[in-house]
């Protein structure tokens, strides 16, 4: 050792046992490490870089001249002297914490040294920043994992991601005990409150390829996240809204794909596997979300299947935490969710038939669904709709070869169930009034259609053959439609003084006479009216009835008379007095039926209903 490096020897160490800390003498030594730390002897700056911190805080107007050198020792080219100003920085920090954000942020990028011992020296500095002041020193971390929100040239990003996977790694490997032991083992600190709150906004900003660490390595292991928690229902809602923003990108790319399927594989991961949120917030986005036959085609038939097998399991979460813990997912909350599943499963057993993969998953996931269906069915009284079941029975030649120990007979048994009641049948009964009638042998033709037909009007051209006797045996006479045979009742109106007794009696009467609708036997021997009237006009028989295609279109027209011009006609035939023998309208067989007197006024007489 020379003079001068005895002589600075001296200095400090009568410097250091001054009792007035504020004394000349320290300042004198304080002044001297400044000097001697820009020397060009690696000893002398070594020296300084272990003595600064004892008089560092004594001269405020010296600190930052005394910091200033601490950092050019740790970029000095002596790797001594680097790792000596390293060691300066934690001990400047511990003599004042003031400097502890700044001397963390140094060392931060300090990581990026390519000396392998360097770097083991700035981690156990930064490790002794984290005991000094573990929130300051974590809000620096995650500071440099949180990308900027402006934008940066190619280089800086380079820079800032490799920066990145650097303290990514550091927290992970080097720091994580002592977070997890020390410094978050109560739930609701502050030093909590930071690091959850900056990793969640990491989260939000970072692409996929550090997300999956800070979840399952970093933040996963912190004992708030523990099942059913408040911190596990916000990391959650993070990862349905990436994977939400993911979706509403309408691309097909394989890179989209695949940053949808990551998002949802994570929530997957938090909620179902490690349970640390509700599975009800996760099962209801896969129903609104992913259930949909679009959304669904976007992926391949190997991630549909996945897709599918992760609704089940979702369903399963939510049933178990019914049953286990009924505030977390009620049993209307249940029953509401199966619905939803329920309603998308033909989309689900579509993407399951055409994967064209039978593995157990599969089968698995088939068995689940199909067991969704049949807890609806039991507990709703629910019938599975036809599209359902077709979806359903596309399966079931399949389940037929399907071997043991993939729970084949309770497949084949489900299917069964859900589609035996629910698929056409062959043959379908005819309905009348709701009422079934039997069954009719396939050979035969169907029977005319005996539904409520179309009205139509009377045809006045046809004579009148209605007497008293029918007029009180049948009030009303019936009309035959042209298409159906069948019969109906002419509209009319209650101003007529009818009361609603007589409206059911009608009623009454227009079920029998369609009870008495011709047999196919009878339909097909009776004889053709076009027929019978050829024969009549050869024989020149008298009293011959006049058909619809009358031969004195100006007497008559060919469609019949409405009611207001059947009587008019009437009129006019009395008063020209016309020998032809003239044909009631049906108003007068409507008043001759009721019994109407000749004043005008309806006699009431009825029989018996």
């Amino acid at each position: 050792m020379d003079d001068q490096e005895s002589q600075i020897h001296r200095l400090v160490e009568n410097a250091e046992r001054e009792q007035d800390r504020g004394s000349d003498l320290r300042r004198d030594a304080l002044t001297k490490l400044i000097e001697i730390a820009h020397s060009s002897n690696s000893q002398l700056k070594c020296y300084a870089a272990n003595h600064i911190r004892n008089f560092f805080n004594d001269f405020p107007d010296l600190e930052e001249d005394a910091i200033n050198v601490v950092y050019d020792l740790c970029e000095d080219q002596d790797s001594r002297v680097r790792i000596e100003g390293y060691r300066a920085i934690s001990s400047v920090s511990s003599v004042e914490h003031k400097w502890i954000k700044r001397n963390s942020d140094v060392l931060v990028q300090l990581l990026q040294s390519d000396e392998p011992e360097e770097v083991s020296v700035v981690k156990t500095a930064l490790c002794d920043h984290l005991d000094m002041d573990p929130g300051v020193t974590l809000g620096v971390l995650c500071d440099q994992i949180i990308p900027p929100e402006y934008t940066i040239d190619e280089e800086e990003q380079q820079i800032r991601d490799r920066l990145r996977s650097l303290v990514i790694a550091f927290l992970k490997v080097d720091a994580a005990e002592a977070i997890i032991r020390k410094y978050t083992k109560t739930p609701g600190t502050d030093t909590e409150n930071v690091l959850v709150g900056q990793l969640l906004t990491a989260i939000r900003r970072l692409e996929t390829r550090d997300v999956e660490v800070i979840i399952k390595d970093f933040l996963l292991m912190m004992p708030c996240y523990r099942p059913g928690s408040a911190r596990g229902m916000d990391l959650l809602h993070v990862l349905i809204d990436k994977a939400r923003s993911s979706l509403n990108v309408k691309s097909n790319d394989l890179g989209s794909i695949k940053t949808i399927d990551f998002y949802i594989s994570l929530a997957h991961f938090v909620a179902i596997q490690k349970r640390v949120a509700s599975p009800v917030v996760l099962l209801r986005f896969y129903c609104t979300s992913l259930m949909g036959k679009p959304v669904l085609q976007r992926f391949s038939p190997e991630e549909q299947l996945v897709l599918a097998g992760r609704v089940v399991e979702a369903l399963e979460a939510c049933e178990e935490e019914s049953r286990l813990r009924p505030q977390i997912c009620s049993h209307e909350q249940l029953s509401f969710l199966r619905r939803q599943v329920v309603d998308g499963a033909p989309n689900l057993l579509e993407a399951l038939h055409d994967t064209k993969l039978e593995s157990s998953t599969m089968w698995d996931t088939l068995r689940s669904l199909l067991l969704a269906c049949k807890h609806r069915k039991e507990r709703e009284d629910w019938v599975v709709p036809f599209n359902l079941a077709t979806s359903i029975s596309r399966f079931q030649a399949q389940a037929q070869h399907l071997g043991p120990g993939n729970n084949s007979d309770e497949i084949r048994v489900l299917i069964r169930s859900l589609t035996e009641t629910s698929m056409p049948q062959a043959s379908l009964s005819t309905t009348v009034d709701g009422d079934s009638a039997h069954e009719r042998p396939a050979h035969l033709p169907a029977r005319p259609q005996i539904g409520r037909p179309p009205l139509k009007r009377p045809d006045m051209s046809r004579p009148s053959h209605t007497n008293t006797s029918d007029a009180a045996s049948n009030s009303r006479p019936a009309i035959q439609t042209r298409d159906s045979g069948s019969v109906a009742l002419p509209k009319r109106s209650l101003s007529s003084g009818e009361t609603a007794p007589q409206i059911k009696r009608a009623k009454t009467e227009l079920t029998e006479e369609r009870q008495l609708t011709p047999s196919l036997l009878s339909r097909m021997t009776m004889p053709i009216p076009g027929d019978v009237e050829k024969a009549s006009r050869k024989r020149g028989g008298a009293g011959r009835k006049r058909v619809d295609d009358s031969s004195e279109p100006d007497k008559h027209p060919m469609s019949g008379y409405s009611i207001k011009g059947a009587a008019a006609h009437a009129e006019r035939g009395e008063e020209s007095r016309d020998p032809t023998p003239r044909t009631s309208s049906l108003l007068d067989r409507l008043n001759k039926s009721e019994g109407v007197d000749g004043s005008g006024n309806r006699k009431r007489y009825r029989g018996k209903a």
